[in-house]
């Protein structure tokens, strides 16, 4: 896995590729100045299913390279398969190269009421699931409450 900062790439974190033009792995860091919400790491994935903004994503079990899919389903997905957030549009058909959200402030789907402080324990249906106590892991925390069904919160995946 490789790392840089934002400033070394000739392209913006929102592109999508239909080869690996990174590998499978590869952290870029986007530092506060550059995001207005603070530093983010953002890592280089591929998708199986289309994606939009704010989308929560998991990582593949069969997968060992990096490959993620849209959280789907009902039941919570846990911490450790936890994989990101989507930072814009991605369309899998053509497309299904792209940059994520691994860690900073990101703006989620959240399917539930959420409120300030509440921890990210979950995902479920491509959003984040929360709860004002947790009794399993959590991988982030609230902002501020649920705004029409996109919660602020600060997220770190392993």
């Amino acid at each position: 896995m490789s790392f840089a900062n934002n400033q070394v790439f000739g392209d913006d974190v929102t592109a999508t590729y239909s080869t690996e033009v990174y590998p499978l792995g590869t952290e870029r860091l986007v530092l506060g100045s550059q995001t207005g919400v603070g530093d983010q790491v953002w890592i280089f994935v591929k998708t199986d299913g289309d994606l939009v903004a704010g989308d929560v994503l998991q990582r593949k079990l069969t997968s060992t390279n990096g490959n993620v899919s849209p959280s789907v389903g009902t039941g919570a997905v846990n911490a450790a398969s936890f994989a990101g957030v989507a930072g814009g549009t991605v369309t899998a058909a053509t497309a299904p190269y792209c940059w994520i959200i691994k860690r900073g402030v990101v703006s989620a789907k959240s399917a539930a009421a959420t409120a300030d402080n509440f921890l990210v324990v979950g995902v479920t249906a491509k959003s984040v699931t929360t709860t004002a106590s947790a009794t399993t892991a959590s991988f982030g925390y609230a902002f501020a409450a649920n705004a029409g069904g996109f919660v602020s919160c600060y997220i770190s995946a392993l």
